[in-house]
């Protein structure tokens, strides 16, 4: 499996590199007899559906074309979102100055889990400033993380009708 997943890997950022968008993210998983494929394009001012379709257009024709791995596959081109996981040291260092939420392996000064301003990324960690102080984390002991946009970012503070 891994050697196939290398393969993917490889196909997946020739056609990257044709179509001058960045693959934020590639996940291959083994589901029963399937493979899923699942990619998320990025680049500067975000990706647009019809290039999303183009991609997963082109990824396929070459999948099936070379055939990396054995038996029937999924494939699913999207983007990363607003609330975007941020898995690498590269993701992190993108999103300095955000809101993020970061799930830890193990709790620090009694939890597992901190949302705040994500104020410098590393190649070691990140630091994270909540509530008026600064936490850095190493990437080993971060379990999960991801961007967090809150309502009112998005559609502003009193915006929009209420019920009464």
């Amino acid at each position: 499996m891994k050697a196939d997943i290398e393969k993917i890997e490889a196909l997946v950022a020739r056609v990257a590199q044709e179509e001058m968008v960045e693959v934020f993210d590639l996940d291959v998983v083994r589901e029963g007899p399937r493979t899923l494929i699942r990619i998320f394009l990025d680049r500067e001012g975000g990706i647009r559906l019809g290039e999303c379709e183009s991609f997963s257009r082109k990824v396929g024709a070459a999948l099936d074309v070379d055939d990396p791995m054995p038996g029937p596959y999924v494939l699913e081109v999207s983007s990363p979102g607003i609330n975007r996981k941020l898995t690498k040291p590269a993701h992190f260092a993108a999103s300095a100055g955000k809101r993020i939420k970061v799930s830890l392996v193990e709790p620090v000064e009694g939890s597992r889990s901190y949302t705040g301003t994500l104020v410098a990324a590393d190649g070691e960690g990140i630091d994270l400033e909540r509530d008026g102080r600064t936490f850095r984390f190493p990437y080993g002991a971060v379990r999960k993380a991801n961007v967090e946009v809150l309502q009112e970012e998005l559609f502003g503070k009193g915006k929009g009708k209420r019920k009464q």
